[in-house]
């Protein structure tokens, strides 16, 4: 029973990210993942409570954990982070946190604060790593950047602001463009060299897998 529900949660999260959460019915979700309303009901009251779930599940969710050692060093961290951004981008509806901040404020506040305390909280972490890895210069003030960082991705890339418009916060090329300015400004020279080659495989690795998947088609 715990199977079918994480199940849900994880994919209905897809599902709002893609369409929006507005336009997501429990109707919807029931022929989605072919159950019945009256199983969906078992798990979730009404579709507050299943937006609810959905955020809680995510925030507790160790798909957030790219600060963990087994994800390689400093560096190979913002990397793997970078990753998944990239992937949520390619599916993100513009909506979402409109939506969510209009039809659930009590959960937005939540998501906000969590966002706040995960963004500074593993920067930080990530800065100091990075530092005693000599990746990245010493002389770096990891709480300022820290800081920064959560300024970075909640307020400037955010459309609210103005700063940016929608399209360009939900193109691949913006965050791409940060990232790389993020760690031009961090790393030690041997950081820059790290950095490069790293992204440099990755760059190759990606166009090679493009190549093969247009060549299956």
């Amino acid at each position: 029973m715990e199977d079918k529900k994480q199940f849900i949660l994880t994919n209905v999260c897809k599902l709002y990210l893609k369409y929006g959460i507005r336009s997501i019915t429990m109707d919807d979700i029931a022929l989605e993942f072919g159950i019945s309303k009256k199983t969906l009901y078992q798990y979730f009251n009404d579709k507050e409570d299943l937006v609810g779930q959905v955020f809680d599940f995510y925030m507790n969710n160790p798909i957030f954990g790219f600060i963990a050692p087994e994800t390689g060093n400093a560096i190979d961290r913002i990397l793997a982070i970078k990753d998944h951004v990239t992937v949520i981008l390619k599916n993100f509806n513009n909506n979402f946190e409109f939506e969510l901040k209009k039809l659930y404020p009590q959960l937005f506040t939540k998501w906000h604060d969590f966002k706040v305390k995960k963004i500074y909280e593993d920067t930080f972490k990530n800065l100091e790593d990075g530092k005693s890895e000599r990746l990245f210069r010493p002389e770096i003030d990891s709480d300022f950047v820290a800081r920064l960082q959560v300024g970075r991705m909640l307020l400037t890339l955010n459309a609210e602001s103005g700063i940016f418009s929608e399209q360009e916060i939900t193109s691949i090329d913006l965050y791409e463009k940060v990232i790389d300015y993020h760690m031009h400004a961090i790393c030690s020279p041997e950081g820059i060299r790290y950095y490069k080659e790293k992204s440099k495989q990755n760059s190759e690795q990606s166009s090679k897998q493009n190549t093969e998947n247009k060549d299956i088609l």
